[in-house]
């Protein structure tokens, strides 16, 4: 696949720096962008061959895979603080809206298809759960001020007391509050996955603002994820950016207390303490199929969530996703193939697993067992199988564990109880679902704004120099001790 940026292709970056930023995920490159525009001298460090993180992509006998995420809320849409930003910032991507939104498959059989405009999805329910009718509308209207007021408090900065009766509130208890009716409790946990964790540990207030996110767009970029973390990077070196690809940054040196410096190795294969008592979320292992000669319109009936229980917490055990990229860019696959990516949270102890090949093929056993009960006839149908752990999200991401998104987004590691965009030594910055407001396209993009606007707030920040760097008093952090 050609590149639309061109990297430094094995030359030396330069002696110093207004910027170095570690990582070319979206929230390093929009964060990159955003210094670049405003005259910044930046150079953009990257271990992997790919700019994008879980935002990227890889081919295998022409058909072509994303290889994390696969859908986009917000960025089509203009009139929203991120698709206002990529149309500021010259990005070119052109965005297909999904509609539906989601599908869920449930226990009993039945199933429920999400609308892309809330309106309708809330007469769907109501028609679905006439007997939830009223705690519906008292539900949504709940949902509709803790999702202003999270935007407020997490986005905007602005904490307010309006907030206290749900900052600690969960997901579950939200809905156990609210209704009766275990279906539609796991209807409206359903998506629960996107998130890494069970609806148990799940903050309400962060699941309230990514619900009715939903309904001012989602999207799936033309051409595919890495095409929108390519025109990325494109702009960014139009801005005048550099980016060293293949490059692990070893250590970031310290000098007096403040970061001047990072140590690279290129064509690579204190205060941290707080950190190690956060809890990742769930990693997610992902099988990818090619297929040829599928009915389209059997896999646009089988794309969705499954779910074997009625109890929204057994994500990781019981429930699976089905997306079908190539009902959204036909141009992923070869002339009539399609591709399957089956998505599917594990629960388990990242340090003490020994036998990562026997549990590779647990899960893809397991997946492949209920795609053939949904699409008979599958595996006759496969060109193209390979599958990721988390084992394989940490190798090409550094992701700590594989970890889906970054520290999990539970009541008590929001707000101040998660790593701020400002680190711990003066001209370090953080962005990312590791760092507030937490995990998300959206949050990431947002928290890269954030640290750009600190950093260009005051320009007479002193250079960072880019090459191996040695002082006498210097100390060092090595950024991956940090997980």
């Amino acid at each position: 696949m050609k590149r639309s940026f061109k990297g430094l292709k094995g030359g030396a970056p330069n002696d110093s720096y207004d910027a170095v930023i570690i990582g070319a995920g979206i929230g390093g490159l929009i964060c990159a962008n955003l210094l670049a525009r405003e005259g910044l001298r930046v150079l953009l460090t990257e271990q992997h061959y790919m700019v994008g993180g879980y935002c990227s992509t890889f081919r295998r006998r022409g058909y072509t895979f994303d290889a994390a995420t696969h859908f986009y809320p917000l960025l089509g849409n203009s009139g929203t603080i991120t698709g206002k930003l990529l149309q500021e910032l010259g990005i070119r991507t052109e965005w297909v809206k999904m509609d539906p939104v989601d599908h869920f498959h449930f226990p009993d059989g039945s199933s429920f298809s999400v609308p892309a405009d809330f309106e309708p999805y809330l007469a769907k329910l109501k028609r679905e759960f006439p007997d939830e009718a009223n705690n519906l509308d008292q539900f949504f209207e709940v949902v509709r001020e803790v999702y202003l007021l999270g935007l407020l408090c997490y986005f905007r900065g602005h904490d307010t007391d309006r907030l206290g009766p749900y900052r600690d509130m969960t997901v579950r208890e939200a809905l156990d509050r609210s209704f009766r009716n275990e279906k539609i409790k796991l209807l409206l946990a359903g998506d629960c996955g996107h998130w890494g964790s069970p609806p148990s540990r799940t903050s309400f207030v962060f699941d309230s603002m990514l619900r009715l996110s939903y309904f001012l767009g989602n999207y799936y970029p033309r051409g595919g994820s890495q095409a929108f973390a390519d025109e990325l990077a494109r702009r960014f070196e139009e801005l005048g950016g550099q980016i060293l690809m293949r490059s692990l940054v070893r250590r970031i040196l310290v000098n007096k207390g403040s970061a001047c410096g990072v140590e690279v190795e290129t064509e690579a294969a204190g205060g941290l303490e707080s950190l190690r008592k956060l809890r990742p979320s769930h990693p997610c292992f992902l099988t990818y199929f090619g297929l040829r000669d599928m009915p389209v319109e059997v896999l646009r009936e089988a794309e969705g969530y499954y779910w074997d229980s009625w109890d929204s917490d057994q994500v990781a055990t019981s429930a699976f996703k089905i997306f079908v990229p190539t009902l959204f860019e036909p141009a992923l696959a070869p002339s009539g193939g399609q591709i399957v990516i089956v998505q599917k949270l594990t629960d388990l102890d990242y340090e003490a697993m020994i036998d990562w090949t026997a549990h590779k093929l647990t899960i893809e056993q397991y997946i492949i067992t209920n795609l053939e009960r949904r699409i008979p006839g599958l595996q006759e149908k496969i060109a193209v199988k390979l599958s990721a752990s988390a084992l394989t999200s940490h190798k090409y991401t550094l992701n700590h564990h594989g970890a889906m998104l970054g520290w999990e987004m539970s009541p008590d590691q929001l707000g101040s109880k998660r790593p701020d965009v400002v680190g711990p030594i003066k001209n370090l910055y953080f962005v990312g679902h590791w760092t507030q407001p937490g995990g998300g396209i959206t949050p990431v993009i947002v928290s890269a704004m954030r640290a750009a606007e600190m950093i260009t707030r005051g320009r007479n920040v002193a250079p960072v120099e880019a090459a191996a760097l040695a002082g006498a008093n210097a100390d060092e952090l090595n950024p991956r001790q940090s997980g």
